[in-house]
């Protein structure tokens, strides 16, 4: 069990630089990791390609756990970088080691079923009918954007006459919220189980009422991370356009896949494992120092 910390906005802003600090301490041992765990997923996807029907189908459901389980182990990594140790491959295994493979997975249930009632919601707001013209508002708007002259208001009015915007909007709304609900209860919850050993629905819980509690940090964090996030690419995409001149198009993707799997993956690794240590008070645990300038009340979880 956890209890909630309150901190101030500017944590989210050192949530990152502490990402960048762990990083910069280890970045080939944790580049090493991360091209593990690529390689892993990907001959889990060749291997899917190679099997018959409903065992291919299989074996990439499979797949979509590497990525959790590479998350986590690479959490334990950064631990051990924090507590001033080499990051390992063997650490990729402690989550199978300690038993939290189930409790890691749950977020991908949950984003599962989130799927099915979003859609089942489109449908039940909109209707075939609705999801129909749709579409062929779609289709007529980019036809009168490929044509030559300049569509009118009221061209563009008529293709939308059928369409039920104000209810597709209404979805628009609620999925967003959802994506922002998830995002937060997804955020800490490997860490949550990971470290403090919690179950993966419970995980959820307490990440999301974090995140709540801690929601200026969070917005700080998303943004400066947008910002970096951005930075990166830009630097990546130079990279890229040097591979799609030497190797082609599968150079420029292998460019990419390998910028995520050795750079964007483990900052954002290091990211959760610093907001995880500011926010929650650890049970079992010395609790590391509140964000500097943040308040000193303790939210029970």
């Amino acid at each position: 069990m956890s209890e909630i910390r309150k901190l101030p906005a500017s944590a989210g802003a050192q949530w990152l630089l502490d990402a960048f600090s762990v990083y910069g301490r280890a970045p080939m041992q944790l580049a090493v990791l991360g091209v593990i765990g690529m390689l892993v997923s990907s001959l889990i996807l060749v291997l899917a390609q190679m099997l018959p029907g409903w065992l291919g189908v299989l074996v990439q459901l499979l797949s979509l756990a590497v990525g959790p389980l590479v998350f986590g182990g690479m959490l334990w990594a950064v631990g051990e970088i924090d507590r001033g140790n080499r990051a390992v491959p063997n650490h990729l295994l402690q989550p199978i080691r300690d038993r939290r493979v189930t409790h890691l997975l749950v977020p991908l249930a949950i984003q599962l079923i989130a799927v099915i009632a979003l859609g089942t919601l489109l449908l039940a707001l909109v209707g075939t009918q609705g999801l129909a013209a749709s579409s062929e508002m779609l289709q007529k708007l980019q036809e009168l954007q490929q044509s030559t002259a300049q569509p009118s208001n009221d061209q563009i009015m008529a293709v939308m006459a059928d369409v039920p915007v104000k209810r597709i909007l209404l979805w628009m709304v609620i999925a967003f919220a959802a994506f922002v609900a998830l995002s937060m209860a997804m955020f800490t919850q490997p860490a949550l189980v990971v470290f403090d050993r919690q179950s993966g629905m419970h995980a959820l819980r307490m990440s999301l009422q974090g995140c709540l509690e801690n929601f200026g940090a969070m917005a700080v964090f998303m943004v400066l991370g947008l910002i970096a996030t951005l930075c990166i690419y830009f630097l990546v995409f130079v990279l890229m356009q040097v591979a799609l001149l030497v190797g082609g198009m599968g150079a420029a993707t292998f460019v990419m896949q390998l910028a995520v799997a050795t750079v964007i993956m483990p900052l954002y690794v290091g990211a959760v494992y610093a907001a995880w240590k500011q926010m929650f008070a650890h049970r079992g645990r010395t609790p590391p120092p509140p964000a500097p300038g943040g308040p000193g009340n303790v939210f029970a979880a």
